[in-house]
């Protein structure tokens, strides 16, 4: 995709959004811009929050986002400037400077927005949380976000401070956009200079080589970990299964005692890092070989070791830990990794690395085999033709960022229209999404508006034992399912949008009118169900559904924005365990006609054990298509392989000799297939190369 198709797909993708989700096309552009900068993870997460006044002395006031890093400790807000479609011209150092300076007016002026403004807007909550909870972190970032191009003769944006505290500044033109949608990585490379910080670099000894990657053992100064993770923050970390954690446990403390009490130790004391680089230079200063700069550095373990020693030099100098990390030394591995066997190799080597606290497969969710089946049943579940329509559509899973986009690039322009015919932009899905939309289903209103990365772990770790437990369940019924989910918030959205006492907060307040109307059927009417499969067949929901949602959304407002909330900031108060409890136990009634919709939930549960014997079914084919596919010849190579390894017990020997069979046109059952496949892993995993 060129630039200038990029740029005209941006705006045409924002259009589409304002219109179809009712919002203003700026709302949908800034929107779209973050998601592309969350799935390269730029940035962990965004919340839209439009504010717009004055300060004293009339100074002008503007953001139109922000999000918080717990991790980095920062505080980012967003601003972005009217989408014309780079009508405007080039955005000049002038106009950068006006748009910072009215973010910035927000922070400067937080005290004053919280004497002036209503408690229930927008900018209070935000503007509560900078003078009380985040007034002792450690950085603000600042975002510009345009559909104009940088003028050429702005080549730099200097940091500053507010109050002391460090302030950055990042202007995400459209080329900048652009060159971060377009790369193969979804994420500009950190290319770190160690001379910057270590005279020579860093010490190193090669410890291993082969064609897809090499390996150092270094042996890392703690102040340069320290300075490096204090600059670049959790950017290190992206491919760190734990890097959203919070700076607590025990683990954290036992580092910081050794750095306060026995720095010349951590090196013995401290399991060390595991790190991942595309590229590495290193130069011979005499006989020891240094480690002078590194592409792409990711800490796949070892991130609170990292984030401690950040944190210690910068925030607990009164105990003298900046003196004290001089003596500290971190072991490190370093795996320079080929990138066209990246996306293999470091989810195994973050798997494997040597950890201090258990890594469980749901933190290595990204390549789970539920995500597979979901994009294959969504490729071939065709929903119900509706409006007129003589043809059925699909709903498009996203498994991987740009997936969807990816498969128009190269199409003739009829072709590109055929396929959104068929595969509406709107029917279109991510993972995150998904993650939103389980955790209204599933009862968690509070978690789905963490948004990011803390609602897709839990929506991970939940798909992950129930994956163990029963994969079944994942078939085209629950599939089925998710899309009315989807249909039903979506409705949700253009409902409450439309009310005259909305004014805010419409993720928040989707979230809990739908987790309420769910909980309220399964407490007060626990032997029926919502009809899911209904909204699948109309693909949308009844009049009775919107009079529900025009009914509880107001609820779900009051409750949200109510004086007495425990958190001042709303945003942030949906977000907590407890505002969620007390939405519980709000007494309202369901209105009749909608009562009438309701199923038993004997016929719930007989079509979701319907659908588990199908996907029982589609297993068996699947297997029975691998074990034929595989072929006669590799099965006689295990049964060769096995003579010498011993590896398979004699059952499973006659196992493989059912498949062996094939030559005979003597098909394997679908209940023996996938215990052949299973018996082919067990060799693999034990050395076995085919």
């Amino acid at each position: 995709m060129t630039f200038e198709e990029f740029a005209q797909r941006a705006y045409e993708e924002a259009e589409f959004n304002s219109s179809y989700d009712g919002i203003s096309l700026k709302e949908a552009y800034i929107n779209y811009v973050t998601e592309i900068m969350m799935d390269a993870e730029e940035i962990d997460d965004f919340n839209y929050l439009y504010f717009e006044g004055f300060g004293k002395h009339n100074k002008s006031i503007r953001i139109d986002g922000y999000s918080y890093s717990e991790l980095d400790e920062c505080l980012n807000i967003f601003v972005c400037t009217d989408i014309t479609y780079g009508h405007e011209g080039n955005l000049t150092q002038t106009k950068i400077k006006e748009f910072f300076q009215r973010a910035v007016n927000f922070v400067a002026e937080a005290s004053y927005i919280i004497e002036t403004c209503e408690e229930s807007s927008p900018g209070y909550g935000l503007a509560y949380d900078i003078t009380n909870k985040y007034k002792n972190i450690k950085r603000y970032r600042f975002y510009i976000i345009t559909d104009m191009p940088l003028s050429e003769r702005v080549k730099n944006v200097k940091s500053g401070d507010i109050n002391g505290i460090e302030v950055n500044y990042n202007v995400w033109d459209i080329k900048r956009i652009y060159e971060l949608f377009e790369s193969s990585q979804t994420k500009e490379d950190i290319t770190i200079d160690i001379k910057k910080y270590e005279k020579n670099g860093i010490p190193c000894l090669l410890a291993n080589s082969s064609d897809d990657y090499y390996s150092y053992l270094c042996n890392v100064p703690g102040t340069l970990l320290a300075n490096i993770y204090n600059e670049y923050g959790s950017r290190l970390l992206e491919g760190n299964v734990r890097s959203f954690l919070q700076l607590k446990g025990k683990v954290n403390k036992s580092i910081r005692n050794t750095i306060l009490n026995e720095p010349t130790m951590f090196f013995a004391y401290n399991n060390g890092i595991a790190g991942t680089a595309s590229e590495v230079n290193v130069e011979n200063v005499g006989s020891q070989l240094y480690i002078t700069s590194i592409k792409a550095l990711q800490i796949v373990n070892g991130g609170q070791t990292t984030a401690s020693l950040a944190r210690a030099l910068l925030k607990d100098k009164k105990d003298g830990s900046e003196e004290k990390i001089k003596q500290v030394f971190v072991p490190m591995k370093l795996s320079v990794v080929n990138s066209d066997k990246a996306a293999d190799m470091i989810p195994n080597i973050a798997r494997f690395a040597n950890s201090q606290n258990k890594i469980s497969e749901s933190d290595l969710f990204s390549n789970h085999p539920f995500h597979i089946r979901l994009e294959k049943i969504s490729r071939s579940t065709i929903a119900p033709a509706v409006d007129g329509k003589q043809y059925g559509t699909y709903w498009y899973y996203e498994r991987a960022a740009g997936q969807y986009r990816q498969e128009t690039y190269k199409m003739k322009e009829s072709e590109k229209k055929k396929f959104e015919e068929k595969n509406p932009p709107k029917q279109m899905f991510k993972k995150t999404d998904l993650a939103k939309y389980w955790n209204v289903w599933n009862l968690k209103p509070h978690i789905a508006s963490k948004g990011g990365q803390t609602a897709f772990g839990e929506f991970a770790m939940y798909i992950s034992k129930q994956w163990v437990e029963d994969e079944t369940i994942f078939n085209k019924v629950y599939f089925q399912n998710i899309v009315s989910i989807i249909i039903i918030w979506k409705n949700a959205e253009r409902i409450v949008k439309n009310q005259s006492w909305f004014n805010s907060y419409r993720a928040n307040i989707v979230a809990y009118t739908i987790s309420m109307i769910f909980n309220k059927v399964k407490t007060d009417y626990s032997s029926f169900a919502i009809d899911l499969n209904s909204i699948w067949q109309n693909q949308n929901i009844s009049k009775a559904w919107e009079e529900e949602i025009i009914f509880v959304s107001k609820l779900a407002y009051d409750h949200l924005t109510n004086d007495d909330r425990e958190v001042e900031n709303v945003t942030e108060w949906a977000k907590r365990e407890a505002c969620w409890d007390s939405a519980k136990k709000i007494r309202f009634s369901l209105n009749s006609i909608f009562l009438k919709e309701l199923i038993d939930l004997d016929t719930q549960k007989n079509t979701q054990k319907q659908g588990k014997k199908d996907q029982k079914l589609m297993n068996g084919i699947e297997a029975q298509t691998f074990v034929y596919n595989y072929g006669v010849d590799k099965w006689k190579k295990l049964v060769e392989w096995n003579s010498t390894h011993h590896v398979l017990s004699p059952v499973e020997l006659e196992f493989v000799d059912v498949a062996i069979s094939i030559e005979k046109n003597r098909i394997p059952s679908e209940k023996q297939c996938p215990k052949i496949i299973q018996i082919l892993n067990k060799a693999r995993e034990n050395g076995y190369p085919y």
